[in-house]
């Protein structure tokens, strides 16, 4: 039996759909086996912060290239790098020191930190900026996919900031099932090499 390319792109395409079908039905999941990386904020997110009985405290900040908020009246604050709840404990911390009982909460309004480098032998490969966990197979597919000339089984992750090595991707061995061949998220910084 001959494929035809028109048909393996076909196929392809109705794997990537079923998977993330099948990603977006897990995400509660997903969002629990998250990395610890993907729950820290970093530069160029954006945060609301609200403080009870202080509206004019109460603001949107984007935190800076060099991972600081600067915020009125307590001024500077390292925010890249902590969790939301570790930011909010900071900023009601320096409020006590000119507010009485300080109540603060923070939320994570825009992720503008998490980016994902796909390169190789991929349709469109480049930088990309999603809103929310995405795994290697999700990645591949915000790149348009593989080339005709890719090794599918042969795909290197490389974070140099979290990964102390290299990780690899078995893809063919993803759909067919194969123990080992897992599809993961990934962490800001990773860079997908589609040989």
């Amino acid at each position: 039996m001959h494929v035809y390319p028109a048909d393996r792109f076909k196929h392809f395409i109705t794997v990537l759909l079923l998977l993330t079908a099948s990603w977006t039905a897990h995400a509660e999941w997903i969002a629990s086996e998250l990395p610890a990386e993907l729950s820290q904020l970093g530069p160029g997110d954006v945060i609301r912060v609200f403080v009870w009985k202080n509206p004019e405290l109460s603001q949107d900040i984007s935190v800076s290239p060099d991972g600081y908020i600067s915020y009125p009246l307590i001024g500077e604050i390292q925010a890249a790098g902590v969790t939301v709840g570790s930011l909010r404990k900071a900023i009601e911390r320096e409020f006590r020191k000119h507010l009485k009982d300080p109540q603060v909460t923070v939320s994570l309004r825009e992720v503008r930190s998490y980016n994902i480098f796909v390169t190789g032998e991929v349709m469109s490969p480049g930088l990309f900026q999603p809103t929310g966990a995405v795994t290697v197979v999700q990645a591949i597919a915000m790149a348009g996919g593989f080339t005709a000339f890719a090794s599918r089984n042969n795909i290197i992750v490389y974070n140099r900031f979290y990964r102390k090595s290299r990780l690899a991707f078995d893809y063919d061995g993803f759909i067919a099932g194969k123990s080992g061949a897992d599809d993961f998220v990934l962490i800001p910084g990773d860079t997908i090499i589609v040989r």
